[in-house]
């Protein structure tokens, strides 16, 4: 590690937005002079032990789910900590400058403000003895505010350990930072309405080269469960227009999750074009197999619901509408089944790229880059 030098650390923080004060406490290094920088990408997660439920509440209020809170204190307790640890491993090979990880980090439905507080306190903790010494930031995600209490945890503990790692009051889940020439735009899609005009606020400061737009539920549907994305309802289709315009409009880098799946996908826009790409991290088995790997825009639309036959029959006729309209504004699509993370690398050219992993392998899956797709 390069030795501290004060005049230096302050001419490059110099560089640095207001929007994010960070220093060295928050980084434990001093950054690198350039624009280059690297940040490691995570999904879904779902940390989860069965002690952080009370079963009986669970048995009550979310009985399907119960068979998901086994499978995922299972994953937790055998592939997490594999996860983690190779993808600390990549981020120290990649020097990332912090890490970023798109919601459900915990899997919620406790029971109890107690339990919640429990299950993200051991979350937090978990993170903290990993000893990255990087920034750690979250996206709000529907399980990380889902049960008892839940809500409350996120707006007392979540929010004030995010103000830590971004070195300001938080009194939401909506923020932006900058950092170097990347503006990223952390949205909370769960208050979708008064997130978008929060949005349009912040837009209005972004003269950054990339914008990173960070949100947990995707922009743009890309498996069967076309129902599951932002301002997805027919009677939000205004907001939801003028949503992917801002995104089209600033060129968006969106960074998405929820679906447990992994997806590389431009979207086109009257105002420009966006890239959207989805990942999720709860990896169900340290060698699990890659499924119905898709690509070429001949494979957006309808035949998505195929990958999901039996999933909810009541709506099917809304999510094939919802492919029906995106399918002619999708200019690139690629898509697989499995979870994994990412690095991402912004160059001195302020060129933005990502190499996606599958499962804990250190062999990439892929190379996508993001800035090539907005310029296709």
């Amino acid at each position: 590690m390069e030795k501290y030098n004060r005049r230096r650390f302050l001419a490059t923080m110099g560089a640095l937005s207001a929007a994010l004060p960070l220093g060295a406490t928050a980084f434990d290094f001093v950054p690198g002079k350039g624009n280059d920088f690297n940040f490691l990408l995570l999904g879904d997660l779902h940390f989860d032990k069965l002690e952080h439920h009370d079963m009986e509440y669970v048995k009550k209020h979310y009985p399907n789910d119960i068979v998901q809170i086994q499978n995922y204190s299972r994953i937790t307790r055998d592939n997490f900590p594999v996860l983690m640890q190779v993808a600390k491993e990549k981020a120290t090979q990649a020097k990332a400058d912090f890490w970023l990880q798109l919601g459900d980090f915990v899997e919620g439905l406790c029971g109890s403000q107690q339990l919640a507080e429990l299950q993200t306190r051991e979350f937090i903790s978990y993170v903290a003895g990993m000893k990255i010494k990087r920034p750690f930031f979250v996206v709000k995600g529907n399980h990380d505010i889902t049960g008892e209490g839940a809500r409350e945890t996120y707006k007392q503990t979540v929010l004030s350990w995010q103000g830590g790692e971004l070195k300001k009051k938080l009194a939401t889940a909506n923020t932006t930072f900058v950092y170097k020439k990347a503006r990223f735009i952390i949205f909370d899609c769960y208050t979708a309405d008064e997130s978008l005009e929060w949005l349009k606020e912040a837009l209005a400061e972004h003269k950054e080269e990339l914008l990173f737009f960070c949100v947990h539920q995707p922009i743009v549907p890309y498996t069967a469960r076309a129902n599951w994305h932002v301002f997805a309802k027919p009677s939000q289709k205004a907001k939801r227009d003028e949503l992917l315009e801002l995104l089209g409009r600033h060129r968006a880098i969106v960074l998405t999750a929820h679906l447990h799946k992994t997806s590389i996908l431009t979207r086109r826009t009257a105002s420009g074009k966006f890239v959207q790409v989805g990942i999720g991290s709860v990896i169900p088995a340290v060698d699990a197999p890659i499924k119905n790997h898709l690509k070429g825009t001949n494979a957006y639309g309808v035949s998505l619901l195929n990958l999901e036959p039996n999933f909810s029959a009541a709506t099917l006729e809304e999510r094939k509408d919802n492919l029906e309209k995106e399918a002619p504004y999708v200019d690139h699509f690629e898509y697989a089944d499995f979870c994994g993370y990412a690095t991402v690398n912004v160059s001195k050219k302020n060129e933005a790229s990502m190499v996606i992993y599958a499962n804990a392998d250190k062999n990439a899956w892929t190379t996508v880059d993001l800035t090539g797709l907005l310029q296709s």
